[in-house]
């Protein structure tokens, strides 16, 4: 093998040099004789390191050259990538592994020095806990017998056992400057608290077992889960002169939401994410969001932004409200987010070494001049504007074309209509809608106050718009590209489409600006309801007590929130009375209900039912007459918006319907394979019936025009009403 050769250029120059004045003992100047130099011998480095193989623990493997990174020849960050790896320690820039190899094994190793620190076997008693705790400067080991074992972070191992509890150890975390240790002794599980000496400072039972802890200095609590039936987050407050348990608590919805660790507190310990994605407020633990992402490791960085890891091997960056600035794709599995100096660093297993990755915040991760929460294309450099955002860029940045594109970017012909992109699928000007839109079924079918009507296609990941005036369809929205809505609303006050997600997320199209998809906001669980409230959006999820009710402001804020409550499939704001009206579709006997949401406020202020508590047969939809003084159900029962009461039965049932602005109402149903529009008049008197081909799909407003919808084969149809 050819050996890789460096000589010494400044080496050999100061050496001329000191001949030159006289030193170095060679030659004889006062005759004139040149020195002698001997020639400089060859320094071989193998690996091409920078490390010559005399001074390279592993010469022929870049990965490593200092003696405390490998043994045998072989770079720990080669032997640990092959094993049964997980981080048992990680605070302060120092990491913890252990290791399942031909032994039982620890490794520690320093972000700073960029260096391990030490490995050492751990024989003759079986780990189950381990905890590092920064302020001891120990790694501390508790086994299924009670025993606590304590490591220097050069794993140098104390001579006598540092501390023992009464029972096998579930759990060990690092307190400030104290080690709470949990064991299955005492009533339910105990927590006790040992100082820098082993000395027990205090001990609580009916306690917990968790497989995650927090600490969380700036209120001085620890934060773990009580891992079983209902789940909850807990803490303790530990003093941190004395060690004491002093108090403890918990959130106020005793497992009514969904529970999974990790547990991560920003600084302050004011905000406290688990890994559902869900955030709670501290002190008082109430829910105030969720990033609509579950994850594997998150941290708070810089300016209480959030860092977090997800599932999809993505590294994303919100700010302090939440917005997402970055995101990442992430090579290999990245085992934990680690900290040191300021720095963010990913702990990631690759196919062949483990690696330390330092994650560089940027808001133009592409370097185009574009920052990340305005370019389309943020991880290509070649383009940055997309105006239908359909993945196709308008055009390529000044100096780069189609070959330069790191994604495989090409040109979109059509940039303002999501339709089509390539020349071929128009005439040049306008795409050829007969040509381009698919075939497709409706899953969510609504109309604006004007001319358009929206038919979403979750498949097709696109809103359909259809034109009332010209009869035909026009370009179509892009939705769905992150993750695949299941609802759609649409909020007059805010000329936004909005979306509801299985993940929580809440997203939106402005109808008036660029028709990207935005987030807006996040429920605890995924989405089941969704209605514009006038100045307001509520949408109802699966937690909290039977189902909570969210109503959120124009920005995104959470106005208010409201559990007991319940599930609907269907919802109707009636302007008059700010009254959303809904079912209780999730609860025997159903029933029509409501609730006042405040206009100035938000606040939920007001609930209640109809009188019939069972006795009413309800069937969606739910219609509010323009005037707000009659409410319509599918099961063909009118109401009085005043008390709830009947006040006629029009003997036909019906899938959807519409009042008219003259006070009348059309309803519509299936009859066979066909679809039956049935007219009343403002005394709600049948007037007549009308036949449509197709399955009914939905019947809008469209402005002061009503537009029945049908699926017709393959595709819908859409008819303008009389």
């Amino acid at each position: 093998m050819r050996k890789n050769l460096i000589r010494l250029p400044v080496l050999a120059a100061l050496i001329s040099l000191v001949a030159a004045c006289g030193g170095g003992g060679g030659g004889d100047t006062a005759s004139g004789t040149p020195a002698v130099i001997p020639p400089l011998a060859p320094i071989i480095d193998t690996d091409k390191d920078g490390v010559a193989d005399a001074n390279d623990v592993a010469p022929a493997d870049a990965a490593c050259a200092s003696a405390s990174d490998a043994s045998g020849g072989v770079c720990y960050v080669r032997t640990l990538v092959k094993s049964r790896l997980r981080i048992v320690g990680n605070a302060e820039g120092k990491i913890f592994f252990s290791a399942e190899e031909d032994a039982l094994r620890l490794y520690s190793y320093d972000l700073k020095t960029r260096h391990f620190l030490g490995r050492v076997d751990m024989a003759g008693f079986t780990p189950a806990a381990y905890a590092y705790v920064p302020a001891h400067g120990k790694l501390y080991v508790g086994d299924d017998a009670g025993k606590i074992r304590a490591y220097s972070e050069s794993l140098q191992q104390d001579n006598a056992i540092f501390a023992t509890v009464k029972e096998s150890i579930g759990g060990m975390a690092a307190a400030g400057q104290f080690l709470i240790v949990q064991d299955s002794s005492g009533a339910w599980a105990t927590h006790s608290s040992f100082d820098k000496r082993g000395t027990l400072a205090d001990s609580k039972d009916w306690n917990y077992y968790s497989r995650h802890y927090e600490w969380a200095p700036g209120q001085a609590r620890l934060y773990f889960f009580r891992d079983h039936t209902p789940n909850d987050l807990m803490f303790e407050v530990i003093d941190q002169a004395t060690g004491k348990i002093t108090s403890s608590g918990e959130t106020p919805y005793h497992g009514s939401y969904d529970i999974a660790g990790p547990i991560r507190a920003n600084e302050a310990g004011s905000k406290i994410i688990l890994g559902t994605g869900d955030i709670y407020d501290a002190p008082s633990l109430t829910w105030s969001a969720n990033i609509g992402k579950t994850f594997a490791d998150a941290a708070w960085i810089g300016n209480n932004e959030l860092l977090v890891l997800t599932a999809d091997r993505r590294l994303r960056r919100y700010d302090s409200a939440l917005a997402q600035l970055e995101e990442l794709p992430v090579n290999g599995e990245v085992l934990a987010l680690a900290a040191s100096a300021g720095t963010t660093y990913l702990v990631t297993r690759l196919a062949d070494q483990l690696a330390f990755v330092a994650y560089k915040p940027s808001n133009d991760s592409d370097g185009d001049g574009y920052a990340n929460t305005a370019d389309k294309f943020p991880l290509d450099k070649t383009a940055a504007v997309d105006s239908d955002n359909d993945g196709f860029p308008d055009a390529f940045l000044n100096g780069y074309g189609a070959t330069d594109s790191t994604t495989g970017l090409t040109v979109d012909a059509y940039p303002h209509d999501a339709a089509c992109h390539a020349a071929a699928e128009g005439n040049g000007t306008a795409c050829n809608y007969t040509a381009v839109i698919p075939s497709y079924m409706p899953d969510r079918v609504l109309a604006d106050n004007g001319d358009t009507v929206y038919l979403l296609s979750v498949a097709n990941k696109r809103v359909y718009r259809w034109s009332k005036s010209r009869q035909a369809y026009i370009a179509p929205l892009v939705v769905g590209q992150q993750e695949t809505p299941t609802l759609m609303a649409y909020s007059a006050d805010h000329n936004r489409l909005y979306f509801g997600h299985d993940s929580g997320s809440i997203t939106y199209v402005d109808l008036a600006g660029d028709p990207v998809e935005r987030k807006l906001a996040s429920t605890a669980g995924a989405v089941r309801g969704l209605a514009a409230a006038g100045k307001y959006l509520l949408a109802q999820d699966p937690t909290g007590a039977w189902a909570t009710h969210y109503v959120f402001d124009k920005a995104g804020t959470l106005a208010s929130s409201k559990d007991w409550n319940y599930y609907s499939g269907h919802y109707e704001w009636n302007a008059n009375q700010s009254r959303m009206y809904f079912f209780r579709d999730d609860t025997s006997p159903n029933d029509l209900m409501y609730e006042t949401i405040d206009q100035a406020t938000g606040q939920i202020s007001g609930a209640g039912d109809s009188p019939y508590h069972g006795e009413l047969r309800t069937s969606g939809p739910i219609r509010v007459s323009g005037g707000g003084g009659r409410i319509v159900i599918g099961s063909g029962v009118v109401l009085s918006p005043v008390d709830l009461m009947i006040v006629k039965n029009l003997g036909k049932t019906f899938m959807d319907a519409q009042w008219r602005a003259d006070g009348s109402l059309v309803t519509l149903a299936a009859t066979g394979a066909r679809s039956n529009v049935t007219w009343y008049d403002t005394n709600l008197n049948l007037v007549r019936e009308q036949s449509f081909e197709g399955t009914p799909m939905a019947l809008v407003r469209a402005g002061d025009t009503t537009v029945v919808v049908t699926q017709l084969g393959n595709a819908p149809s859409l008819s303008v009403l009389p």
